[in-house]
């Protein structure tokens, strides 16, 4: 534990430089307390919410975070009091003694933009977008100990090498410049680990080989695949007013006691985005095999005076070196319990546990909420765009907006593999057995999956 307070303090003092700047700037004189409309997206992992989030962060009446917000929750969780091994949930009665809010606040602020969607480079405020870069990057990297004004003229020898071949800003070739340019003063910089298309770095790094365990050692702030963060338009203090704050984060289902706490001041409602148990289980266990979501290294839990000392899930802590000790995806109550189970049981529990959790709070909350199935987002583009006009009017926006959206195009976000229909199919022996779980049963059926009509599950 303590090693890892020592990489939040070191993190928090490097973005602390890059941030002094702006304390006396009209946003940062405010708080959290004034936002008044928020948005949040509440899903299990792999069940769309990235891409629900990415499409709905191009509204004009939205602004939003770079990713997700668990990160910051990270810099500016207190742990004294605190054991964040136990689960990804805080009790009520610990919030503002593990919380810091001052932090928190600080840290929304530095990365609310609005939509830049279509901008050229030329307009792009470079000395902005390498601070918003180098920020990024100290969260993604954290056992880098980088020079930050190196850093910065990395960032702005690269945007120069773009610039000169597209005059449109794309997001994909800027990075794969970036990353060539950043590799070559810190190769521990690794781009198999950013949300690009693996076959796409391993034509631009050939030299690299795609690797398995976590991008840091000990201790992530920022799971893989790390974002590619866009440039934008910084959020104001007249949209803390006017516009709604999207976020979105998985550990947000398992923590909207924290959230209320967090915008005591704002109009919060909740899109509750729902997957099928089949579909979305197959997609936590790609992921687990996957070279991103490393969520929990549990190596100090281990280490303390417990019984548990390793992971033993079959088909994962058997296969590989970091499979002992690092989780992946949320970290619901009773993890233990599944230690040593199969890795398909394990991302089970993760879908049940997150829409479980969800349904409680819900029906104990007076907070407004809708649920969509992500089936009816990627079905056929009549049905997409029936759900986001459903979504629009649920949030308190103009149906006119839904032009803004680009819904014939849906983008790749945070994939293991192509997106392909019907894919749980494919392990279908091992995924059936646990579709007749009771508990997966009746929570499938609050969220209208019916055991009789399984095969059609998308």
């Amino acid at each position: 534990m303590r090693q890892i307070e020592q990489t939040i303090h070191k993190i928090k003092k490097q973005r602390e430089s890059i941030l002094l700047k702006y304390q006396e700037t009209p946003l940062f004189q405010r708080s959290l307390k004034d936002v008044r409309r928020v948005v949040i997206i509440n899903s299990s992992s792999r069940s769309g919410s990235s891409l629900l989030y990415a499409i709905l962060r191009k509204l004009p009446q939205v602004y939003s975070l770079s990713g997700e917000a668990a990160p910051f929750y990270k810099l500016n969780t207190l742990f004294d009091g605190f054991n964040l091994f136990e689960s990804d949930k805080i009790p009520g009665n610990l919030a503002d003694k593990v919380m810091d809010y001052d932090g928190l606040s600080r840290d929304f602020f530095s990365d609310l933009y609005k939509s830049g969607n279509g901008i050229l480079t030329n307009d792009i405020d470079i000395d902005d977008y390498s601070e918003h870069l180098v920020l990024r990057f100290l969260l993604q990297w954290v056992e880098i100990d980088f020079d930050i004004s190196v850093l910065k003229s990395i960032v702005q020898k690269a945007f120069g090498r773009f610039a000169k071949r597209f005059k449109k800003f794309n997001l994909e070739d800027f990075y794969l410049i970036l990353l060539e340019e950043i590799c070559a003063v810190y190769p521990k910089v690794d781009p198999f680990y950013y949300d690009l298309s693996a076959e796409k770095v391993a034509l631009h790094f050939p030299f690299l080989d795609i690797p398995s365990g976590p991008p840091n050692e000990y201790f992530n702030i920022e799971e893989p695949p790390f974002i590619l963060l866009s440039p934008g338009i910084k959020a104001d203090t007249d949209d803390l007013e006017n516009k709604i704050l999207l976020l979105k984060s998985t550990v947000d289902g398992y923590r909207m006691n924290i959230i209320e706490k967090i915008f005591p001041c704002a109009d919060i409602r909740i899109i509750h985005l729902v997957r099928n148990p089949a579909a979305t289980t197959n997609g936590i266990y790609d992921g687990w095999l996957h070279r991103g979501f490393f969520s929990h290294n549990l190596q100090p839990y281990f280490n303390g005076d417990i019984e548990l000392k390793k992971l033993s899930i079959k088909g994962y802590s058997d296969i590989f070196p970091h499979g002992n000790y690092w989780w992946n995806f949320d970290l619901p109550e009773g993890w233990q319990n599944y230690a040593d189970k199969d890795l398909i049981e394990v991302c089970a529990f993760q879908w049940y546990s997150a829409n479980a959790e969800i349904l409680k709070y819900l029906s104990g909350s007076k907070t407004k909420s809708c649920m969509f199935r992500y089936e009816d987002i990627i079905r056929n583009i009549s049905s997409r765009t029936e759900e986001f006009r459903k979504m629009l009017y649920f949030a308190g926006i103009p149906e006119s907006e839904i032009y803004e959206l680009h819904l014939d195009d849906l983008p790749v976000i945070q994939s293991t593999l192509p997106p392909q229909l019907y894919r749980w199919k494919k392990r279908k022996d091992i995924i059936m057995r646990l579709m007749i779980d009771p508990k997966i049963l009746e929570i499938s059926s609050q969220l209208g999956y019916l055991k009789e009509n399984m095969e059609e599950w998308l």
